[in-house]
């Protein structure tokens, strides 16, 4: 009686199985950089360069929209980094509206709420003009709102031992902290107590490494906004790339609004949501950018639009 064949693969056959999956892999990560490096090509240079005139048009266009979204949604009240921004905003500005929006914040009872002390600081950072108390180290306070609060008012807040030393250490941080607390809390310091060689020699290569993200990240959510927003805020234009602002425009919604992620791609590179509810973080931030470049850096749109 003659022998069943074997059904198992001989050991030719496994190393073309081998070596096909091998060559199918390399071409995946051949076909992955490539687009990765289409991406970043088109995160920073412009095929067709828009005209001044048809980028001044854009630009008043996603303003006013911008500014009528921001109107009809007093829910930002509660996030006072963003009123900020908008006080920022009706300051540059001088619109009657947003400086309207303003007044009904410093009325609300989100504000100057007894035993509370950072919610006076909440209206400060909105209207500069307002009074703060002081705030000893010992005092609950949470990372963001104490940065943000000595930013503000430095002979005011107390910080902790160590906490001055890492806000203004040029290269301790990367990434988010960087841009979210870091910038952000530097771009704060410069607009209540004005520029200075010494802030200058923090904020200037903080916003640069910022900048270097932002060449790399090609994902317009709304890390991208607030890239953009926060070196502005840091009076650095120049390191602003023209086709940064073109995209930010491009991506706005009908309703004036942007989107918090980029087809569903969030701030993190493993952070994934397809169900937006929330659009004031990311609309509040990219208005806060349009507005510094029409109001305050007309000169970098002279030099990048002709």
């Amino acid at each position: 009686m003659t022998a069943a064949p074997s059904l198992s693969p001989t050991p030719a056959k496994k190393k073309s199985l081998i070596a096909r999956l091998i060559v199918w892999l390399g071409l995946a990560f051949v076909a992955v950089v490539v687009l990765f490096a289409l991406a970043v090509l088109n995160n920073n240079y412009s095929i067709h360069q828009r005209s001044r005139a048809e980028f001044n048009a854009q630009l008043d266009k996603a303003i006013e929209s911008s500014t009528q979204w921001i109107l009809s949604h007093p829910e930002n009240y509660g996030n006072p980094p963003l009123m900020f921004m908008v006080g920022d905003m009706a300051e540059m500005s001088q619109d009657p509206r947003l400086r309207d929006y303003v007044k009904t914040y410093l009325a609300s009872p989100r504000l100057h709420i007894p035993g509370a002390p950072m919610t006076w600081y909440y209206a400060h950072w909105a209207v500069p003009s307002e009074a703060v108390p002081f705030v000893s180290r010992s005092t609950p306070v949470s990372t963001q709102d104490r940065w943000f609060g000595y930013a503000s008012a430095p002979d005011k807040m107390e910080l902790p031992p160590g906490v001055h030393d890492d806000m203004f250490n040029p290269t301790k941080f990367s990434w988010g902290i960087r841009l979210h607390l870091q910038l952000y809390a530097l771009d704060i310091y410069r607009h209540f107590n004005g520029p200075s060689p010494q802030l200058n020699a923090v904020i200037n290569p903080v916003a640069e490494g910022v900048a270097h993200d932002a060449y790399w990240d090609f994902r317009v959510n709304d890390a991208y906004y607030q890239r953009s927003a926060a070196i502005l805020g840091a009076g650095r234009p120049d390191l602003i790339r023209s086709r940064w602002i073109d995209r930010i425009l491009d991506y706005q919604r009908p309703d004036g609004a942007w989107n918090y992620t980029w087809y569903g791609w969030g701030r993190g590179i493993a952070e994934f949501s397809f169900s937006e509810t929330d659009y004031g973080h990311s609309t509040v931030q990219a208005a806060w950018a349009l507005y510094m470049l029409k109001y305050r850096y007309s000169d970098w749109i002279a030099k990048n639009y002709k």
